[in-house]
């Protein structure tokens, strides 16, 4: 709001230089215009991504997010037309919250597990942003440090910290600090308005989230350093893989679900074919016997609210809470 009123300034300003007339200045309003200027000129900055410090001498305007997460966060915070190219997995709805915004941006990139280096350098990047979820991510991270463009390289987003965390981190990278802190602090908030709504003096069920984790792959028992495994506990509920000793997600088994025995079971949705996706281990002999199975406590639901890191795992809690305490207020 305040851009089109400083241009303003600047070219009376200009103005007044060029005819060597001297106006009166309203000191107020010279402080005012010093502040914004400053932060529209608050670079360089460095930031610590990971124990490594990275400087960004100028305000990004050729972003290249690598990574669906980071992709996700870099469009809460800046407009479409500082970002080069995008990752392709933010086209798909079942993945990404922000697949229509997306839209405005012409260039897709491989994941960071398949990246070019040549592909990155031909747009120009001012800033790259990955996160490192498999040892392929590892190797893009190496090379990719060759080029002479600063690389924002993050661990997994494993909880919603984590998440908030890197909100603020890329926030101030991009130059949009102050909306990253009104981001996470709405987050906060909607994160504790959910909570004070979980009914005390109840036993907390056990919740598995199953989920295929690619095209093709079958359901995964959701575990430790995915964001679902920390959604359940904020949830006031107690992850059901604890009870098997699960350090990480692993591919779904039906002997390791009855062992597990869980109170509710979310079958999520990664390319929109619903309970198919899961439907070997439905019919699975046993299944039949499960408690949630019995008490219908089964919901399928779009993977992007419990798996992928972004705001809206904010309405997957909200969703999580109001059907596994539904008839316990």
């Amino acid at each position: 709001m305040w851009i089109p009123c400083l241009l303003g300034i600047l070219l009376v300003a200009a103005g007044c230089t060029n005819e060597g007339i001297s106006e009166p200045v309203d000191k107020d309003s010279e402080k005012k215009v010093g502040v914004e200027e400053k932060d529209e000129t608050n670079f360089p900055v460095t930031v610590g991504v990971d124990g490594k410090s990275i400087t960004i001498e100028k305000k990004p305007e050729n972003i290249i997010p690598m990574s669906l997460d980071v992709a996700e966060i870099v469009l809460e915070l800046t407009e479409t037309e500082n970002i080069a190219a995008i990752t392709r997995g933010v086209d798909d709805a079942y993945l990404s919250t922000k697949s229509e915004k997306a839209k405005d941006i012409s260039n897709r990139i491989a994941s960071a597990v398949n990246i070019d280096p040549e592909e990155i350098l031909s747009y120009d990047a001012d800033l790259l942003l990955l996160t490192k979820m498999h040892g392929q991510e590892e190797d893009a991270d190496t090379i990719l440090s060759q080029v002479d463009v600063p690389i924002m390289s993050f661990s997994t987003m494993g909880t919603l910290e984590d998440f908030l965390t890197n909100i603020s981190i890329i926030g101030k990278a991009i130059g949009e600090e102050e909306k990253a802190k009104e981001l996470v602090a709405k987050m906060e908030e909607e994160i504790a308005s959910i909570q004070q709504n979980i009914p005390e003096n109840v036993d907390p069920p056990s919740v598995l989230v199953l989920s295929e984790v690619g095209p093709g792959t079958g359901p995964f028992m959701m575990g430790p350093g995915n964001i679902s495994y920390d959604l359940i506990q904020l949830a006031g509920a107690i992850p059901a893989v604890d009870s098997i000793g699960l350090e990480h997600s692993v591919k779904a088994s039906v002997e390791q679900v009855m062992k597990m025995d869980p109170d509710y079971i979310f079958l999520l949705d990664f390319q929109g074919n619903g309970e198919e996706a899961h439907e070997e281990l439905i019919n699975s002999p046993g299944w039949d016997s499960l408690q949630a199975v019995k008490n219908d406590n089964l919901k399928v639901l779009e993977v992007k609210y419990l798996m992928n890191p972004n705001t809206q795992v904010i309405e997957g809690l909200r969703l999580m809470a109001d059907w596994i305490y539904e008839e316990k207020e």
